[in-house]
């Protein structure tokens, strides 16, 4: 009777500690995969966010120095096109 009590007491703590072994490993796997997958999601979208402005700002950047550019050079042709004209008419009326 005495051993038949040790056996199942010896039993239950085996299978109480099994599971509470079981149980432990489990909640810190999930919990570490977890923390892992927030941390790998967190790194991702911080990465692709500074890649999109980046991208975005260089993009601004080039399409509003082109632009100042390509409106300096226009501004620059028209005033050397109007002072062409002007300096041939003064010219041409000077002379005749």
């Amino acid at each position: 009777m005495y051993s038949s009590v040790l056996y199942c007491t010896l039993l239950y703590c085996a299978v109480l500690y099994c599971t509470v072994l079981y149980c432990t490993v489990l909640c810190c796997t999930v919990l570490y995969c977890t923390v892992l997958y927030c941390a790998v999601l967190y790194c991702t979208v911080l990465y692709c966010a500074v890649l999109y402005c980046a991208v975005m700002y260089c993009t601004l950047l080039y399409s509003t120095l082109l632009c100042c550019a390509v409106l300096c050079c226009a501004a620059l042709y028209g005033i050397v096109l109007y002072c062409s004209v002007l300096y041939c008419t003064l010219l041409h009326s000077t002379l005749m």
